[in-house]
């Protein structure tokens, strides 16, 4: 009786693992990435990724919102000159009084997510440009675009 446990414990084994395995893994809503606008899961996903890392930046919390780009951008810029862009470039990411999400679309390897951004300094359109690499979304870039200017007293 021992020995036909231990072979059932050998064939069982196996299998509730494998169950367990594929269980956990799920399928990602950027796999594949098809060109267009984005699907509601995406565009949620983006969202979060987004709100994470300007979240991040209003508590100065730089290395955190660092983790928020993409391995490339990582790999090119370091903490210390992301820093730096961000305090002379991005104050409005820095000091924002709220934000809201806009059109997101998928064209080739680039996903392309406006964000609205309010400040003291005015309001701000900003065009991320995202990737999706090794099962992650990183931020590549951030162009700004100044709608209005800020009250000067």
């Amino acid at each position: 009786m021992n020995n036909l446990a231990r072979q059932l414990k050998l064939l069982v084994a196996p299998v509730l693992a494998l169950t367990l395995l594929t269980s956990c893994a799920k399928s990602s809503a950027f796999e594949p990435l098809a060109d267009g606008p984005c699907t509601a899961n995406q565009e949620a996903a983006i969202a979060k990724h987004l709100s994470a890392q300007i979240d991040a930046l209003a508590a100065r919390n730089w290395e955190l919102a660092y983790s928020y780009a993409s391995a490339n951008f990582r790999f090119t810029i370091p903490l210390a000159q992301f820093t730096e862009i961000i305090q002379q470039d991005y104050v409005m990411l820095i000091e924002n009084k709220g934000y809201s999400f806009g059109p997101c679309e998928i064209s080739g390897d680039n996903i392309m997510r406006q964000v609205s951004v309010a400040s003291d300094q005015g309001e701000f359109s900003l065009n991320y440009k995202l990737s999706f690499y090794d099962s992650k979304i990183g931020v590549e870039s951030a162009l700004i675009k100044q709608l209005t200017e800020g009250l000067s007293l």
